[in-house]
């Protein structure tokens, strides 16, 4: 059995490659089920979704002031996102106008903080007061008045585009830009208009227009001033690091620990400086190969911008975000987390290449979280194949305690100090076979 954390070792029963802990209470599901419905509520007010807003609060009344992890309410949610329409549905069902967040702040403060002066009336109509101060609050700068990266629609060929990738949100195409090929990520022209869909989305191109690193994708620009919304990004040949693993074949030491070396350079900028960015959702489809055979980091949808200049060591950030096999206990368990997460999530990732199978593969990947979170579990370490120092490194890296993981810092001397002392290993010839023979299957 493999003790990835002595600390949280606890007597019980076990199972095989596991490490184990209490089980899970009837009440600990009951308040998963409640976290579930206000979750639900909060992003119909978000989407100003008001036959679902309606039906939610007529089939149990004290959702209308029900707090999640941050204490806030639905009427913190709609004034932050400037949701006049759901304000007023929830104060007309008796929200409480001047309830505080766990800093404090009342919604007519959130409205202000944002910028949101016509909620700010309305809240002030039902007798809102201004409460609290937002040093805590996260909120995303706004974009540049004068940008150089706004994309004239026109410019992309997307008609002979070639589909790469497709979600609720739309999809992603191969094209070209002015003779050069593109990544292109639409939005479906229905959700364009959508308010709250715009904002997840002006909040990506923020994050994309500010990182410049060889490890992460390259932002080249965006169309944000009329749908359908597209971000533009470099496009890279070599397909994502999920494609070389859903082979299910452990990959050898060299090579891991090359791709982790990428990886967590990448890591190490996002992490660095006073604006620190968590990427809050790394796993295996968000990290690319470009044609030199070098991995990038993609994908910035969940990611969070903080100004160190007003949060100290722990920032004020929770919720459920992620994908639940990389993702980290504190996330799980909605508790206040850092960009340690990421840290986790790097972990998980490095067990799959030297293992050849993803963490907990025989598990959903729900159950998988839930056995990490609140059982205290870690995959057994199996493989023969980890250099001296690899299996000590992974272990801190998810270590339950989030003080205990490493910076990435840190992490890229550790393993520039193991690549040193690896053989030599011809990783491209390798890669390239992999991808071949994907390509025939």
């Amino acid at each position: 059995m493999n003790a990835a954390d002595p600390s949280q070792q606890s007597p019980g029963k076990t199972k095989p490659g596991l490490q184990a802990s209490s089980p899970t209470t009837t009440t600990k599901r009951s308040e998963m089920a409640h976290r579930a419905q206000v979750s639900k509520l909060q992003w119909a007010v978000r989407g100003e979704d008001l036959s679902n807003l309606r039906n939610l609060l007529n089939s149990d009344k004290t959702l209308v002031n029900a707090v999640d992890y941050d204490q806030r309410t639905p009427l913190h949610v709609a004034a932050l996102f400037d949701c006049r329409t759901s304000a007023r549905v929830l104060l007309m069902q008796g929200a409480s106008v001047n309830a505080q967040d766990r800093w404090g702040n009342s919604p007519c403060a959130d409205a202000l903080a944002a910028g949101n002066t016509e909620m700010v009336k309305l809240l002030k109509e039902y007798g809102g007061e201004v409460v609290g101060n937002h040093e805590g609050l996260v909120l995303a700068p706004p974009l540049p008045q004068s940008v150089d990266w706004e994309i004239i629609p026109s410019e992309i060929d997307l008609e002979h585009g070639v589909l790469i990738g497709k979600g609720s949100f739309g999809e992603i195409k191969k094209a070209t830009w002015r003779g050069t090929p593109v990544a292109v990520k639409t939005i479906r022209q229905s959700l364009s208009r959508d308010r709250a869909v715009v904002k997840d989305f002006q909040h990506e191109v923020e994050f994309m227009v500010k990182v410049r690193h060889p490890n992460i994708v390259q932002f080249l620009g965006a169309v944000t001033r009329r749908p359908p919304l597209m971000l533009i990004t470099e496009y890279l040949a070599g397909g994502d690091l999920h494609q070389v693993l859903k082979r299910k074949e452990a990959l050898p030491a060299p090579r891991v620990v090359k791709y982790s070396l990428d990886i967590a350079r990448g890591m190490a900028y996002l992490h660095s400086g006073s604006n620190v960015i968590v990427h809050r959702d790394l796993k295996p489809r968000n990290l690319i190969f470009d044609d030199a055979q070098e991995l990038k980091v993609g994908d910035f949808g969940l990611s969070k911008l903080i100004d160190m200049k007003h949060l100290h060591d722990v920032y004020k950030m929770t919720g459920e975000t992620g994908s639940y096999r990389y993702m980290a206990p504190e996330v799980f368990l909605h508790q206040k987390y850092d960009k340690s997460v990421d840290v986790f999530s790097f972990a998980m990732i490095l067990y799959e290449m030297f293992e050849g199978f993803a963490p907990f593969e025989d598990e959903e990947a729900y159950e998988a979280a839930r056995l990490v979170a609140e059982e205290h579990y870690r995959p057994e370490m199996r493989a023969k194949t980890y250099p001296p120092g690899m299996r000590e490194l992974i272990q801190k890296c998810w270590s339950a305690d989030r003080n205990k993981r490493p910076m990435f810092d840190t992490i890229v001397e550790e393993l520039q100090s193991m690549e040193e002392h690896l053989p030599q290993h011809d990783w491209v010839r390798d890669l390239l076979h992999i991808h071949c023979n994907s390509q025939r299957e």
